[in-house]
Parts: structure tokens; sequence; C-alpha cells
């Protein structure tokens, strides 16, 4: 069985997120578990939502990077 056919026997219906083991083969299944977690992003929302920051500072960070972003690009245009 090749590769491609190994990572297709993996694929769970249903659910995007979960694989299945193929011939015992728990190292590559690991290795598609964790590719698959990464694309999601599903551990940074998880490590970003471990500690509260109030919506004022959220939009205060949001409006200080807008004001970088935008000191950069006319920066670059002069």
């Amino acid at each position: 069985m090749n590769k491609r056919q190994k990572q297709h026997k993996t694929i769970v219906p249903g659910n995007g997120s979960a694989v299945s083991v193929v011939n015992n083969d728990l190292s590559f299944a690991l290795r598609t578990f964790k590719r698959k977690l990464k694309e999601s992003k599903v551990l940074d929302n998880f490590k970003q939502n471990q500690e509260f920051t109030k919506f004022s500072v959220k939009r205060k960070n949001q409006i200080n990077r807008a004001k970088y972003i935008q000191k950069i690009k006319d920066s670059q245009n002069i």
C-alpha cells in the first residue's frame, strides 16, 4: 500500500480532524493528526482563549496594529 492509499484510508467520514490507524502504523496516524490540527488552527484558538482579554483591549490592539501597518504603507509610498 503506497502513501496515498494509506492517507486515504485514514480519513474518518463526518469528522474532519479525526484520523484512523491503518495497518497498526500509529506514527503515521499521529503525524497526520498533528498536521490536520495545525492546518485547522484548533490549537492556536485554544491557546488564544486560555486567558480572557477585555473587548476594549482587543479593540485597542487592533487599532494600534492598523495604525502601524498604515504608517509602514505610507512610508513605502513616499
